[in-house]
């Protein structure tokens, strides 16, 4: 009887050990670092050109090499149109790009570009076009669009290339500067201001 006693004391405090090993405090959880996104590298994710989502998947693979690990299937890169709506149609003439040049600030621009326009980053050879402005950038599985015309997430789409190849095809986010960033040794592209149509 003692015996069974002793075994039960035993059991009850091993479980009470092993459940106070595990349990995570309120304090345990509050020094867990956080991320900040603005500090990750999100133009290798979708939405950039300039990285494919595969570079990023192939890292992690590589590491799948274990038998007892399961397969990691390569991402697919979802496909989107861009949809404009009537309310946002016709109400934005341009905007205003910062042009910065990584080797000299002092060559660093403000310029204005009218939407569907181009223009060259200096005398590189590099094209810049500037595609639909979205006010408040939302995006679905078809579609990005705009979810109203108030300016709560501005982006604008901006297709970059040079000698007919294109560099990138994403969006610049006026909130969000480095997500989906164009990447360049020379350049870097920010989304600043946003001119709407005068309205008489």
């Amino acid at each position: 009887m003692a015996r069974i006693i002793k075994y039960r004391v035993c059991l009850i405090l091993a479980l009470s050990l092993f459940i106070g090993c595990t349990h995570e405090s309120k304090e345990d959880i509050a020094d867990l670092p956080t991320t900040d996104i603005n500090k990750l590298n999100v133009s290798q994710f979708e939405g950039s050109g300039s990285k494919s989502v595969q570079q990023v998947d192939a890292g992690y693979a590589a590491k799948a090499t274990d038998e007892n690990h399961p397969n990691v299937q390569e991402a697919v890169k979802v496909e989107r149109g861009i949809v404009v709506p009537d309310g946002v149609k016709g109400k934005w003439k341009a905007v205003k790009l910062l042009i910065k040049n990584k080797k000299d600030e002092e060559r660093n621009e403000m310029k204005t570009v009218a939407l569907g326009s181009s223009f060259e980053l200096e005398d590189s050879g590099i094209k810049v076009t500037v595609g639909p402005f979205l006010p408040n950038f939302v995006m679905s599985q078809k579609a990005y669009t705009s979810n109203g015309n108030e300016l709560t997430n501005p982006a604008i789409q901006l297709v970059v290339e040079q000698n007919g190849k294109t560099l990138y095809t994403g969006w610049a986010f006026a909130k969000y500067p480095t997500m989906y960033a164009f990447e360049h040794e020379d350049f870097a592209l920010q989304l600043m201001d946003y001119i709407p149509i005068d309205v008489s």
